[in-house]
């Protein structure tokens, strides 16, 4: 078919860096709602180049692009590496396109918090605590965890590792028990990923944008939506944002992540 008047766009939003940190749901939000509202884009690429990062938002992002995807097709190209939260996110498309080179999987969560209490004998800090309950400092850096506490630490990242593995099954259309065999925290280069059904197809970005032209009866004309660039990246490059990036992950005294 002619698609020489045709006027419709494929959007392209770029997911790079780690979610939650220099990848935000308040930032990609207002971003997929201008996709879903901008009347001549008829299909949206997910580029992917992202570790994971925190549970919160990347849930967030997935449930949103997940929204969109019962309007307008959804396609993800992993670009270098689609992790953890990363391939959450990638988990909301109809497709998913992965380069060559790309590291893909590392399903998961991981919970992380420093263990503090020689340090402080050393410098002479003393914590005192009051509290409500057993378990309402739990994960404290200032003291061990107890055995219950890590009992209950366990089953709380559990809960979450329980929907990942099921939304990875339901996106993949894989039995879940298959999918709980390869859910261990393993990452694949994407030819393996393939072959076990967590991709669908080794390409780049044009294979997408062939795709998703291909799917919708539409140009290949692209648009593109990203997030805007911390400061300290633009004006020091990705160096400066990866010391952005480490900072405000060594903030949180305890994080638990999609990574």
């Amino acid at each position: 078919m002619l698609r020489i008047f045709n006027r419709t766009k494929i959007a392209i939003l770029k997911i790079h860096g780690t979610i939650g940190s220099t990848v935000k749901y308040e930032q990609i939000y207002p971003l997929i709602r201008k996709i879903e509202r901008n009347k001549s884009v008829k299909s949206l690429i997910i580029d992917i180049n992202s570790p994971g990062g925190g549970v919160t938002d990347s849930d967030l992002i997935f449930s949103a692009l997940k929204k969109l995807n019962q309007k307008k097709p959804v396609i993800s190209y992993v670009q270098g590496i689609g992790a953890s939260g990363g391939y959450l996110i990638a988990c909301s498309s109809n497709k998913i396109i992965a380069s060559e080179a790309s590291i893909v999987g590392s399903i998961g969560v991981i919970s992380v918090r420093p263990m503090l209490v020689e340090f402080f004998k050393k410098i002479g800090i003393e914590v005192s605590v009051n509290k409500t309950g057993e378990f309402k400092d739990t994960g404290a850096s200032w003291r061990k965890q107890t055995k219950k506490e890590s009992e209950y630490l366990q089953e709380f990242i559990n809960d979450y590792y329980s929907r990942f593995v099921e939304i990875v099954s339901k996106s993949r259309n894989i039995d879940i028990d298959h999918i709980k065999k390869i859910a261990d925290g393993k990452i694949y280069w994407a030819p393996k990923a393939k072959d076990i059904g967590l991709i669908d197809e080794i390409g780049d970005i044009n294979t997408a944008i062939d795709y998703a032209s291909n799917y919708t009866n539409s140009s290949k004309q692209t648009i593109l939506f990203k997030p805007k660039v911390p400061i300290l990246k633009k004006f020091f490059g990705n160096a400066a944002n990866s010391f952005y990036e480490e900072f405000i992950n060594k903030l949180s005294s305890e994080q638990i992540d999609l990574r």
